[in-house]
């Protein structure tokens, strides 16, 4: 018995090590980095476009660390000043779909990608790592963000676009969000947009498992 104690209270002293509080690292912002990912079959290149700043952040806030899915690509982001891992998330790029095309033989093209991440507290070292179809590095980028960097830009406090709620049950701790976009809708247009995005938002919360949660999401057009 005393061996199984022992070996409950070692997990509980790890996970709490591991475990990281968002407010000691992030602020309640959100960071938008755009790269361009360039090349062709045979060669790969990551490189920094912008950094952004919005005023809120709707992503998780628990197990910071931890990725929830595993894609082709891959962001970390750690404490410069501790090299800690405080932010890791991943992704599937069209890049590297379009590596794997006749095209990308012979032509070199670069894509635009765009990524969110919270906005930190302190000074912080990014990477984004691009993964062949065998998990090898065909490219990565290492830079420092400082959160009081004259260059990031401010967006979302004005020019904010028009939009209405379908459906709103909370704020984006409690609740899922979701954006319906007015994508071939000219401006004159909008009132059969939002009827559209009415109906849509209507026929998803018919099925399950979205009837039964309908309360935990907002609808947003």
């Amino acid at each position: 018995m005393k061996q199984i104690c022992c070996i409950v209270l070692l997990f509980f002293t790890v996970v709490e090590v591991h475990a990281q509080n968002f407010a000691d690292y992030f602020q309640n912002k959100t960071l938008r980095v755009d790269y361009i990912f360039t090349g062709d079959s045979k060669q790969q290149a990551i490189y920094l476009d912008e950094l952004s700043q919005f005023p809120s952040w709707a992503g998780r806030q628990h197990h910071l660390s931890e990725l929830p899915l595993e894609g082709n690509g891959q962001i970390i982001v750690k404490d410069l000043a501790t090299k800690q891992c405080i932010y890791k998330t991943s992704f599937s790029s069209l890049f590297q779909e379009w590596l794997t095309t006749d095209e990308a033989k012979g032509t070199a093209k670069g894509f635009e990608n765009t990524f969110l991440l919270p906005f930190p507290k302190q000074p912080v070292e990014v990477e984004v790592a691009l993964y062949s179809p065998r998990r090898e590095v065909i490219a990565n980028y290492k830079h420092i963000v400082h959160p009081d960097d004259i260059l990031i830009h401010k967006r979302g406090v004005s020019h904010v676009t028009p939009h209405r709620y379908m459906l709103q049950n909370g704020n984006e701790k409690d609740c899922i969000d979701v954006a319906i976009l007015a994508e071939g809708y000219t401006e004159k247009e909008m009132d059969l947009f939002y009827q559209d995005a009415q109906i849509a938002c209507e026929s998803l919360f018919s099925h399950e498992p979205f009837r039964s949660m309908k309360d935990k999401f907002n609808i947003v057009a």
